[in-house]
């Protein structure tokens, strides 16, 4: 069995947790929030929800197998170069995800769950992901880079773990950072995270 059918599985269960599942799934709130323009100063606070790190005209793709008959899939899973180049070209398709570059250098605040990449002794957090459910990249498929945002604190921060939401607030950079995790398609220079109250 090559490596590429180990490909397609991943692929047909991450198709399950794409924007519009993703969106569904999400404790908070959708709403878009509009205090804070792409001119506000750096003294104010831009406060967004997983929806504003997607651009407006972005529609996510189809799910490429939905409509393959078990013969074409055999066909795209034949170890050739053919069907690799296909199979490449549809994951890279299906992995496309956009980001808001007018979001890039603002002052950002948003809710989210922290998904760790490393523990210092005191379970203090350097570098961490911020993701919109909990145990995204742990218990279930990455979401869409552009719902991943890579952290980093200077200070480190204290961690209650992974199934308590909080509110990140910082610089968000349009940057793309690989982890052993995931891919983002953000960063966050963090200043705070504090727990998230039902009234945020």
């Amino acid at each position: 069995m090559t490596a590429k059918k180990f490909i397609v599985p991943g692929i047909a269960i991450a198709l399950l947790f794409s924007v519009t599942t993703l969106m569904a799934w999400w404790p908070f709130s959708d709403d878009k929030n509009d205090a804070g323009s792409s001119g506000a100063s750096q003294s104010e606070v831009k406060e967004l929800g997983w929806p504003d790190l997607i651009p407006d005209d972005f529609v996510q793709p189809e799910n490429p197998f939905a409509t393959m008959s078990q013969e074409e899939v055999d066909k795209l899973l034949d170890g050739s170069d053919e069907s690799n180049a296909k199979l490449d070209k549809l994951e890279a398709e299906f992995n496309y995800a956009p980001v808001v570059p007018e979001l890039d250098g603002q002052r950002v605040s948003f809710p989210a769950y922290i998904t760790p990449l490393e523990f210092n002794e005191q379970s203090t957090l350097k570098e961490f992901l911020l993701v919109p459910y909990v145990g995204a990249c742990i218990h279930t498929p990455p979401p869409p880079a552009n719902q991943i945002v890579h952290a980093q604190s200077e200070k480190g921060v204290k961690s209650n773990g992974m199934y308590e939401p909080v509110v990140a607030t910082g610089i968000i950079r349009t940057e793309t950072v690989k982890s052993a995790m995931a891919e983002s398609g953000y960063r966050l220079e963090v200043e705070s995270i504090k727990p998230y109250t039902e009234t945020e």
